[in-house]
């Protein structure tokens, strides 16, 4: 038995069309309108946005709304990504006998055809995770050719007309996100998916009726705050471990000596030296060992892992939160971040214009999770994906371009002595030479250039990538570096929790032995007891 559904008001819109009337209704309107211009980033003093950067200049107004579909994830921390659509339309052959043979929407499992009354049928369409990849490609038409021709074998004989891509604004769940934005005075209104047209005509009574005050309550359900969700930081920790200052000082934490009485909790542990402080642009950290969120295999391993490091600076790649990339997902609300500094880093940045448009993305991130003042991002720039390795013409470029924005960049650079110095002169406020290539554990194989840029810089150096061991650590700070930044030596450790603890301990021995002052390296023995004043016989 066959069964169907029958909606008398159902019907078709043709975009093209209607975006053509509703362009007239807005030149009607006296709305001005700006063409060619691209909207770079918001300008943001406290919880309000005071203008718009774009590429002619900063723009103003008393009210913002952000409809920019697949790239509103490139203006503010919310989870709208792009979904590449392909699509081509047929026409009817001349002499076929009517001017349009199909009379309804046909949906298969992988394709949809759309009739138009002029005579051309629409064919749709791929969905790709593809980022902003452009253009029609032969594998994406023949998927949708194939399945259109195997719904309606008639389409074969009909002549292409014309093909094209797009992209849509897809949310983890598929729903718009409608409403209030995390300032006071921006509304959003994206994330529309697959139906954006369609949606067209209720998202904007929503909107209107929200910027006159009077919200709808459908609005709620749409709310970006749906996507983050309530996480207590130190919901899982033990309270010994909720402190992010005692794990360095607590000797319970220390390995049992060989005596068989243990120690007394009482009894205090070695602690560095609170004066001895860590400044980055005007602001002041006890601890020298910055940390990263990536790779641990679980959110409660990483909480605990900063707790026992005593790591007060976090790394947080802006793309793999913002997309909740696997290992990524409610990071950002599973850390309390009124105890960690947020480093927002441009992980996944393969040319300048990209790291700058990140960049000014995780700034907005830091601001949303309440780190107002917060203009810090690790400026990493990557083309190379075999070898990690830095692009050092962009980096000095992204690094020029956002110390004139303000940040206080952290680029993340090859051990090149004159390089680092060029970073200092335009403005960044430390350089963070690689010690050896990312995550390869080989230690610090650099270290004749390492020396050499710690010698010159006038600003924090810190040794990042490549350190493996706890020794590795104490080595790149004895060589006077100023911190270090680790992340897979801490996450893929058999115990990264006990792992984070020692590299803590590290950094700390060897910040005290760079201060203290190793002795000279001599070719011959020194005896180490006095050779005058002994008894003989």
């Amino acid at each position: 038995m066959t069964g169907a559904y029958f909606y008398p008001e159902d019907a078709q819109v043709d975009n093209r069309a209607l975006m053509k009337a509703l362009l007239a209704a807005v030149q009607e309107s006296g709305i001005e309108m700006k063409s060619g211009v691209t909207v770079e980033g918001f300008i943001r003093q406290h919880q309000k946005i005071i203008g718009l950067r774009t590429s002619v200049g900063q723009l103003t107004a008393g009210h913002y709304v952000l409809a920019t579909g697949a790239w509103s994830g490139s203006l503010l921390p919310i989870p709208v990504t792009p979904r590449k659509g392909q699509m081509f339309s047929v026409r009817t052959p001349l002499g076929y006998g009517q001017t349009q043979p199909l009379q309804r929407v046909l949906y298969g499992e992988k394709v949809y055809i759309v009739p138009r009354r002029d005579g051309r049928i629409i064919l749709g369409a791929t969905v790709e995770n593809v980022g902003f990849t452009p253009h029609n490609t032969p594998a994406g038409l023949t998927q949708v050719m194939n399945a259109a021709i195997e719904l309606y074998p008639e389409l074969q004989h009909f002549p292409i007309e014309e093909s094209w891509w797009g992209f849509r604004p897809a949310t983890p769940d598929e729903a718009p996100i409608l409403g209030a934005g995390p300032c006071e005075n921006l509304t959003l209104a994206t994330g529309h998916y697959r139906n954006g047209i369609l949606l067209a005509p209720i998202t904007a009574q929503l909107i209107a009726t929200h910027l006159q005050g009077n919200a709808d309550p459908l609005l709620s359900a749409f709310s970006y705050r749906r996507f983050r969700p309530a996480v207590s930081p130190s919901s899982s920790l033990s309270p010994s471990l909720t402190s992010f200052a005692m794990p360095l000082t607590d000797t319970r934490l220390l390995a049992t000596p060989l005596s068989s009485t243990p120690p007394s909790s009482t009894t205090p542990s070695p602690a560095p030296d609170t004066s001895d402080t860590l400044t980055i642009a005007g602001k002041t950290f006890q601890s020298r060992l910055m940390t990263g969120t990536g790779k641990f295999n679980s959110l409660d391993t990483m909480r605990q892992s900063f707790a026992a490091s005593g790591s007060e600076i976090v790394t947080v790649a802006v793309r793999r939160v913002q997309t909740n990339a696997p290992g990524h997902e409610g990071l950002a609300e599973a850390i309390d971040w009124k105890k960690i500094w947020m480093l927002p880093n441009t992980a996944g940045c393969k040319d300048a214009e990209e790291a700058i448009r990140v960049a000014r993305l995780g700034r907005e991130m830091a601001k949303l999770l309440g780190q107002e003042d917060n203009n810090f991002v690790k400026l990493e720039v990557i083309p190379d994906a075999k070898y990690l390795l830095p692009d050092p013409i962009d980096t000095l470029k992204a690094a020029e371009q956002l110390v004139k924005e303000g940040f206080a960049v952290l680029p993340y650079i090859n051990a090149d002595p004159l390089l680092a110095k060029r970073l200092e002169e335009v403005g960044c406020v430390t350089v963070m030479p690689l010690g050896s290539p990312i995550g390869s554990g080989q230690g610090i194989r650099n270290t004749a250039n390492i020396k050499i840029i710690i010698e010159n810089a006038n600003i924090p150096v810190v040794v990042d990538a490549g350190i493996g061991t706890p020794s590795e650590a104490a080595f790149a700070m004895e060589l006077g570096a100023d911190a270090l930044l680790i992340n897979s030596a801490i996450a893929l450790a058999s115990d990264p929790v006990a792992m984070g603890r020692a590299m803590g301990m590290a950094a700390i021995a060897g910040r005290l032995a760079y201060q203290a002052g190793r002795i000279p390296v001599k070719d011959y023995a020194s005896a180490s007891s006095p050779t005058t004043g002994t008894i003989s016989s």
